[in-house]
């Protein structure tokens, strides 16, 4: 195991037939089946890691989006503060479930009803970061540019988020039960970036995710 902020090293156990193989089938877990809704697919690469990730926060799918996150995870906000892994997920399933906010001078928010992402664009090639990196050393990190649309209070509210994000995202050998092991990634890290357009009402990823913190 490494430290607090690095790359767990050890075999992550996960049961066969869990939702973790939601969608997948059996005999080719690539190709899943176009009945079941939400589809995610075995994540043996960082895109399709994202594309589970996105699938996981259009449907407000907590089960898929934890199930994407590594142990370790931590959400970097704009100011350097950080949420660890039982925080975000803690947020992400009080948003996806509807259930009202509160913003930070204690007047409640709508809860979330939907939400769309626009755009969610790769700027920059996968690159690993450093050993000695601060916050997610031995990653693979990418730049994304976002715009997400949160709709609130039966669509007659919205929020607008427009900024980048760096994603952070690790390989782990995960053990099949067989004696065999099968590379997975997870989300390791994300970073939020101040956006630049400012859309009325706006905020940062980061933002959101507070509003709905229990």
């Amino acid at each position: 195991m490494r430290t607090k902020y690095g790359t767990c090293c050890a075999t992550i156990v996960i049961a066969l037939g869990l939702s973790l193989f939601l969608g997948c089938s059996d005999e080719n877990p690539g190709e899943p089946d176009p009945g079941d809704s939400p589809v995610y697919i075995w994540n043996d690469t960082a895109d399709k890691l994202m594309t589970w990730f996105k699938l996981a926060y259009t449907n407000m799918d907590i089960e898929g989006y934890e199930n994407c996150l590594h142990p370790d995870f931590r959400f970097v906000f704009i100011n350097n503060d950080s949420w660890d892994h039982a925080d975000d997920v803690a947020s992400t399933e009080n948003m996806f479930a509807g259930n009202p906010g509160e913003d930070p001078v204690g007047a409640p928010r709508p809860g979330v009803q939907s939400i769309e992402i626009i755009e969610m664009t790769q700027m920059l090639p996968w690159e690993t970061t450093l050993s000695d990196s601060p916050d997610f050393p031995n990653t693979q990190k990418a730049l994304y540019d976002v715009n997400i649309v949160f709709y609130l209070d039966g669509g007659e509210d919205t929020i607008t988020v427009t900024s980048q994000q760096f994603f952070f995202t690790v390989a782990v050998d995960v053990d099949q039960g067989d004696g065999t092991t099968r590379t997975r990634f997870y989300l390791y890290g994300q970073q939020d970036i101040a956006g630049e357009e400012k859309v009325n009402p706006s905020a940062s990823w980061g933002e959101v995710k507070a509003l709905y913190r229990q």
